[in-house]
């Protein structure tokens, strides 16, 4: 199987690679939706901190009861669903076995963070008789500790390197292949994120990461002016330009070798159409006999209503020329493009 994914910094623009490989036929797509489990909090880099690199008797199998915890987040339930559509409800399952093929042995107990976990409330509560006790019947017995959590259940794990990369990945085939029917190419959106690019493509046998970002000042005005989701700071440029470059400040070091992965200007896809897409073509190995439905999802001369916004907002003109001066490394060049 050959995985196709893109990353980005939120609102960059990466769906338009989505849109562009989901065009080709013999491309099977997981649309737009993110799958973020191996790099989200409490994800699968997680467990490899926590099972390979700070193995210790607590931490190693309280995370994957963690990430059993985001496994059925990622499920979703009867509000909404999430993951289960795409893996065919497969998807608790198919994690559900990845967590028991990675736990050695477990046990009835507990610790602390299994009350942490289900909150404050939940842990002074189960402590309070804990303390009556102690100042009671157990006034001498300062070391006692009442077990108020004997359904609970303790994992023990600690893999090698070797096994724990080798079940990820054959966990990670076993979801795409449910997803995909076995599809020998799949488009999946932010499997990996845009940094530390080594740490995550070990899981794959063969995969293409393409790293998309945008002008910040189509970004600024975008988050403060339309979108106002509130993920990126918007209130003052001053933070805002701050945010960015904290962002991004991996590129410094990150390398896009071209091999496995591929720094894109969301702008170039747009602006510079034909010669952007096929170097996307080239980098993904893609047949352009294939490309059987062009223009049809991502549309260039639509996606242009989203640059150059400051021309339709100029009472930010001021916002507009502190990003300039501050970050001039991140913005677009406009002046070798037909902007009309």
């Amino acid at each position: 199987m050959r995985v196709i994914s893109c990353a980005s910094y939120y609102g960059t623009g990466s769906s338009a690679i989505t849109d562009y490989v989901s065009e080709f036929d013999g491309v099977f797509s997981l649309t737009n939706e993110e799958f973020r489990f191996l790099h989200d909090p409490d994800g699968i880099d997680d467990l490899a901190f926590h099972l390979l690199e700070n193995h210790n008797r607590h931490n190693a199998g309280h995370a994957l009861k963690r990430y059993k915890r985001l496994v059925d987040f990622y499920d979703g339930n009867i509000f909404g669903r999430k993951y289960a559509p795409f893996f065919h409800d497969r998807w608790k399952e198919i994690s559900y076995r990845y967590i028991d093929e990675l736990t050695d042995f477990k046990f009835n107990g507990w610790w602390m963070y299994d009350l942490y976990d289900r909150g404050s409330w939940f842990y002074f509560r189960k402590r309070i008789a804990n303390k009556l006790l102690h100042k009671t019947i157990w006034r001498n017995r300062p070391d006692r500790v009442l077990n108020t959590m004997k359904n609970e259940v303790t994992y023990c794990a600690a893999p090698t390197e070797e096994r724990f990369v080798s079940l990820t990945k054959d966990y990670i085939k076993e979801l795409l292949n449910e997803a995909s029917g076995g599809a020998r190419t799949v488009m999946v959106d932010q499997i990996v994120p845009p940094s530390n690019l080594p740490r995550y493509t070990r899981y794959f046998d063969d995969i293409k990461v393409v790293v998309v970002d945008r002008d910040p000042r189509d970004l600024y005005l975008l988050e403060k002016v339309e979108w106002k989701d509130g993920v990126i700071p918007h209130d003052d440029v001053e933070t805002f330009v701050k945010w960015y470059r904290y962002t991004r400040q991996h590129r410094k070091k990150e390398i896009f070798d071209g091999r496995t992965a591929l720094f894109v200007r969301f702008e170039d896809l747009l602006y510079r159409y034909d010669a952007e897409t096929e170097r996307l073509r080239d980098f993904l190995d893609l047949d352009d006999a294939a490309h059987v439905a062009p223009r049809t999802l991502l549309i260039p001369e639509r996606s242009k209503r989203n640059t150059r916004k400051w021309l339709e907002y100029p009472e930010y003109a001021a916002d507009i020329a502190y990003i300039e001066k501050q970050i001039p490394e991140h913005l677009y060049d406009y002046s070798s493009v037909e902007v009309i």
